[in-house]
C-alpha cells in the first residue's frame, strides 16, 4: 500500500481577493502546513500591543487585574505600527516609553 505525503502537494485556491482581506481554499495537505500559514499571517500583521494599564475607578464585578491582563492580550493594529519603535530602542526618550515614536494612548470612558 503506497501513501502518498500530502505536505509536498498542497492546492491553494483563492476564492476572494480585497486589500485587506482574502478568502482562500487550502486542500490536499495536512493540518501543520496550514497552521504554519496561520502562524506566518498573523506574524507579518504589523501590531501593538497595552503594556500598561492605569485603571482609575472600577464598578464592575471584575478586578482590575483581571481587566488588565485582557486587554493585553488584543493585539492592535495600527496603520503607524510599521514606523514604530520599541520603548528599548528608542533614543527619543530614553526608552521611557513615553513618546510620540514608540508610545500611544488610549483612554475608555464608560458611562451606564
Amino acid at each position: 500500500m503506497d501513501s502518498v505525503s500530502y505536505q509536498r502537494l498542497p492546492h491553494i485556491k483563492i476564492r476572494e481577493v480585497k486589500p485587506d482581506f482574502m478568502k482562500f481554499e487550502l486542500r490536499d495537505t495536512d493540518s501543520s502546513i496550514a497552521n504554519t500559514l496561520r502562524r506566518i499571517m498573523i506574524a507579518e500583521v504589523p501590531t501593538i500591543a497595552i503594556d500598561l494599564i492605569e485603571i482609575e475607578v472600577n464598578s464592575s464585578i471584575l478586578n482590575d487585574e483581571f481587566i488588565s491582563h485582557r486587554l493585553s492580550l488584543r493585539p492592535l493594529t495600527s496603520e503607524r505600527a510599521v514606523s514604530m519603535r520599541f520603548s528599548c530602542d528608542c533614543d527619543a526618550c530614553d526608552g521611557d516609553g513615553q513618546c510620540e515614536y514608540c508610545s500611544v494612548e488610549f483612554y475608555l470612558r464608560v458611562s451606564v
